[in-house]
């Protein structure tokens, strides 16, 4: 199935209805998820950031329909730069189940967007994310507290106020 991505990313009551169905078919074809997934590598910021919070969405509920995404995550959706794209995106890192190999590269990612402070929302996903991963494996945790000291020191003050609340709890 291919997605009119053009009508998808007006706003229009019509578009709103397409987006509905397509989640609701999404969250039980992981087809459809494909081709959304596609969506978010597309050269149109709009249709990548619809893409990105469909994506979203959809795993909110089908956390497992990424998994054969995971090198898609690791190799392209890593590289993407647009903070409302980059926002739902971090938020995927801790819906994965990775090897432990791939683990690494993800702390490692993770940890550099929340260092750059670039964009409030991708960071405290970014914390979020991080914070799912160390929770599931125990040598995470020093990196994730680290990170967490550092955007204390020198985050913003809503992002401080989180890192410290979640390192107070860790």
């Amino acid at each position: 199935m291919l997605i009119p991505w053009e009508i998808v990313v007006e706003d229009s009551e019509e578009a709103r209805n397409l987006v509905e169905k397509l989640l609701e078919v999404a969250a039980s074809d992981p087809l459809i998820l494909s081709e959304i997934m596609r969506g978010v590598l597309h050269e149109d910021p709009c249709i990548k950031m619809q893409a990105a919070s469909m994506v979203e969405k959809v795993t909110r509920v089908r956390p497992l329909f990424l998994t054969p995404y995971r090198r898609v995550l690791l190799n392209e959706f890593s590289k993407i730069n647009q903070p409302g794209v980059r926002r739902q995106v971090a938020v995927l890192y801790g819906r994965i189940m990775w090897d432990e190999w791939e683990m690494k590269q993800v702390v490692v990612l993770l940890s550099q967007w929340i260092e750059t402070q670039e964009d409030e929302d991708s960071v405290r996903n970014s914390i979020e994310s991080l914070h799912k991963l160390a929770m599931q494996k125990e040598w995470i945790l020093p990196k994730f507290r680290e990170c967490l000291v550092k955007t204390i020191e020198h985050g913003n003050p809503s992002i401080s106020s989180l890192a410290n609340e979640i390192l107070h709890r860790t």
